[in-house]
This record gives structure tokens, C-alpha cells and sequence, in this order.
């Protein structure tokens, strides 16, 4: 029976010897594992307001302060989101300048400040008078320039293409906001 013990404690310190090396592998298996790093939390929408002009009665625009949800991120989709709210129409009961069911497509800012935007094209004879083409292009100017910072001028394309004239207007070129035409 003397010689047992010998096997015994060799047995024992097999076993210890094996659990300690597997210890030791998880403990290093853990240690060099990526440790994981919550993600970047995502930025909480800020709203903003936006300052939208449509024509009224008097032939004048009248100012209207939109809420958004959200700040637009870049002066290309501020453009935009001013043209889609004017699309949206009035929440205070002035005329929408668009009379046709439009729709914004592709906006592009040059560095120089001028925004390049295209709207789908009113159908022939759709706009008439030059008052509704004065309420049209500068309802679009005016709101653009005032909501969206760096932009100093705006040019309306429709369809893609950019048209030389709207009735009695010249859209050959981007055009400056006209406060002139804005209500008291």
C-alpha cells in the first residue's frame, strides 16, 4: 500500500498541474480578447426653425418660422428641406407658391454660395401672371437664402435642365433674395 501514495499524489498533482494551465489559458485567452467599447452614442436631434415665405393676397411673401425636428447637417440638404417644407404648403393659411403637385429633386452648392436646385416642372400654362411667377421663384429664393447660412443665391432648374426664363422672369442665372417683396 506504501507505494499507492506515490501514485495518488502523482495522480493529484497531474490534475492541479492541468487545472492550472487551463486557468491560466482562459485568463489569457480573456486578457488578449478585444475588449468591447460601447459604440459612439448617437447624436440627439436638435430641432431648428426654418423661415419660409409664401405669397399672399397682396402680392407681397409673407414670413413663416417652421419648426423641424432636426438641424439640417450640410447647406445641400438645408436647401433641400426649405424647398420640401415650401412643397408641404403653408401651416398658417398663406397660398402655397407651388399650385402643382411638385417635387424637389437633386440640390447642389457651389462653393461660391449658390445653390442649384431642381423642382419638378409645373405642367405647360400651369403658372400665369406675373405675379404667381414672382411668388413661385422668390418664395423659393428668399427662403432658401434666409434659412440656410452661407447661401447667396439660388438658382430653381426644372426637370434637370435649366430654363432661361420663367414667363416674364430671367432664371438664367441664380438670383439674390428680393426682401423688397416680403410684408412689413
Amino acid at each position: 500500500m506504501r507505494w499507492l501514495r506515490p501514485l495518488v499524489a502523482a495522480v493529484l498533482l497531474l490534475v492541479g498541474l492541468a487545472a492550472a494551465a487551463v486557468l491560466v489559458t482562459r485568463s489569457r485567452s480573456r486578457s488578449t480578447a478585444p475588449v468591447e467599447v460601447p459604440g459612439t452614442p448617437e447624436p440627439t436631434p436638435v430641432p431648428a426653425y426654418l423661415t419660409l415665405f409664401f405669397p399672399g393676397p397682396d402680392l407681397a411673401l409673407h414670413r413663416e418660422r417652421r419648426l423641424v425636428a432636426e438641424s439640417p447637417p450640410t447647406t445641400q440638404r438645408c436647401a433641400a428641406m426649405v424647398l420640401e417644407e415650401l412643397l408641404a404648403g403653408s401651416q398658417e393659411g398663406w397660398a402655397s407658391p407651388f399650385t402643382w403637385p411638385a417635387s424637389v429633386g437633386a440640390v447642389f452648392v457651389t462653393s461660391a454660395g449658390n445653390v442649384f436646385a431642381d423642382i419638378s416642372p409645373p405642367p405647360a400654362g400651369h403658372v400665369q401672371g406675373t405675379a404667381s411667377e414672382v411668388g413661385l421663384v422668390y418664395s423659393a429664393v428668399n427662403s432658401v437664402v434666409a434659412s440656410c447660412p452661407g447661401v447667396a443665391r439660388v438658382q430653381l432648374l426644372f426637370a434637370g435642365r435649366q430654363v432661361e426664363s420663367f414667363g416674364h422672369l430671367d432664371l438664367g442665372r441664380p438670383l439674390a433674395a428680393r426682401p423688397d417683396l416680403v410684408a412689413p
